[in-house]
């Protein structure tokens, strides 16, 4: 089971923050990075806070090295917190170093990325199109998610209080954003774009999907 694994990342100033949204938006990373961030990290930012959302803590350490590089071009050195979500406590623990010396030998963890990777590839098909769910809660999305797993719908990805849910074309994505709208719980929202990574077997894109609005 994918964990929930959060990467913040404190930078100087509010327009720092949203310069490195900016750029993971328009990052596109190679086969390498793909199979070691192993699935999509979800992105949003809440004044000089950036908060990038994946399933595994060697996903997200992935993701800072990304960031640090990007940071760099700019001359911003960012500073970053790293956290587990506790699912008995519903609430955000860090990571430490020493926990991060138990974790999983480094070959092992590279054979489930890519074992993820793959499913994810094989679940989402030809996505050309993606819908953008963001809840109000974690629990919100987790629930949304297993509903339309139970109906048959595979072609998703959840990344805390995000949900990336690919689609075959653009009147796809508008059909299933009508219906879900309608369905989704109070303070959730849709947004549909051009597929941006979903599908990399085919497609291989950016894998960094960016969010506005909600941060922590």
């Amino acid at each position: 089971m994918a964990e929930d694994v959060r990467l913040t990342v404190r930078l100087d100033t509010d327009d720092q923050a949203a310069a490195l949204l900016r750029a993971l938006h328009a990052h596109s990373g190679g086969a390498t990075l793909r199979a070691e961030l192993g699935g999509r990290v979800a992105a949003s930012g809440s004044g000089k806070l950036v908060y990038l959302y994946t399933d595994s803590e060697a996903s997200a350490r992935s993701a800072q090295r990304v960031v640090s590089e990007l940071a760099a071009r700019d001359g911003v050195q960012p500073s970053f917190t790293l956290e587990r979500w506790h699912h008995a406590e519903e609430e955000w623990e860090e990571i430490s170093e020493a926990a991060a010396a138990g974790a999983a030998a480094p070959a092992q963890e590279h054979e489930r990325l890519e074992e993820q990777e793959a499913a994810d590839a094989r679940a989402s098909g030809l996505a050309t199109w993606e819908l953008r769910i963001e809840f109000s809660s974690h629990r919100d999305a987790l629930a949304f998610a297993e509903r339309l797993t139970r109906e048959g719908f595979t072609h998703l990805v959840r990344r805390w209080r995000f949900l990336i849910v690919g689609t075959a074309d653009e009147d796809d994505a508008e059909a299933w954003a009508k219906r879900l709208t309608a369905e989704l719980p109070p303070g959730a929202t849709v947004h549909v774009e051009p597929g941006a990574g979903l599908a990399w077997e085919f497609l291989p894109q950016n894998p960094f999907a960016v969010f506005g609005g909600l941060g922590q």
